[in-house]
């Protein structure tokens, strides 16, 4: 293939009865001989309301399929909350080899694309990245059984799971910092119950306004003189002036997507 450009596309939700599964299968088949990159930017797979193993199995011929890709498109996998156990699965899983990352940077047209999933923009409610990672990681093991999550995550931090100093040191600190002082356990499980509840919320029951405010402090802070590319809101647009684009969505009828190149983003509709 000649050219150079990237598809990103994020939140497909492939396992759900909403997903544009079919319609997905057709755009993967029809990428252009112009694109050099796929990104597929997290929660391509929905783990949180099914089995993980299950739904991999259902849609083994989609990730063979993406796979089939290379060399001539280069694939990368930005890992979602929805389907963050993918790093905790062997390196090669089904016959699979995928390349996961948390993040990815690239450049087209002489500027900096940095692509996260999103919900790293969670960490104003969480404290940290890793501490909302640890919650979404036990809801793909749990699937929507809230109280399950909330007692897989409470046993880590009872039994002091992650070394002194580790995350689920943190969290069970992040929680005392939430009280006046250090809380009995039995107060600690519903404040768990309750962020898992936050987090399980629909994209249009979220305060998307406030994503859109923590992405420009990520673009002004941390990513400075880069681009952000980001899905996680369902919400697609493409804000040149403020250095944000956001991937939309595949699920409900929407099958949004960026095109990058040497002139900038574009948001499409397949």
């Amino acid at each position: 293939m000649s050219g150079n450009k990237c598809i990103a596309v994020s939140d497909v939700h492939l396992g759900i009865e909403y997903s544009n599964r079919n319609k997905f299968i057709d755009f993967i088949d029809n990428i252009g001989d112009d694109v050099d990159r796929l990104v597929l930017l997290g929660d391509i797979l929905e783990f949180w309301r099914r089995d993980p193993v299950g739904v991999m199995l259902e849609n083994i011929d989609i990730i063979q399929k993406l796979m089939s890709l290379e060399p001539e498109i280069n694939v990368s996998y930005v890992v979602g909350n929805h389907d963050f156990h993918l790093m905790r699965f062997p390196q090669s899983y089904f016959g699979v080899r995928l390349d996961l990352k948390r993040d990815l940077s690239l450049e087209y047209g002489g500027t900096k694309y940095r692509f996260i999933h999103g919900h790293q923009l969670e960490n104003k409610r969480f404290d940290t990245v890793e501490i909302y990672e640890t919650f979404a990681d036990s809801l793909c093991m749990a699937g929507d059984d809230v109280g399950k999550a909330a007692d897989m995550i409470w046993e880590k931090i009872g039994v002091g799971g992650g070394g002194k100093g580790g995350i689920l040191d943190r969290i069970q600190n992040f929680i005392i910092s939430m009280y006046s002082s250090g809380p009995p356990p039995k107060d600690s499980l519903p404040w768990i119950k309750e962020r898992i509840v936050e987090i399980m919320l629909e994209p249009e029951e979220l305060m998307m306004k406030k994503y859109e405010e923590y992405a420009i402090e990520l673009v002004n802070e941390t990513y400075k003189g880069e681009f952000l590319i980001y899905g996680h809101s369902h919400k697609p647009s493409v804000k040149t002036e403020l250095n944000l684009a956001n991937t939309g969505s595949w699920v409900k009828g929407s099958s949004d997507y960026l095109e990058i190149d040497e002139h900038g983003v574009v948001l499409k509709s397949y």
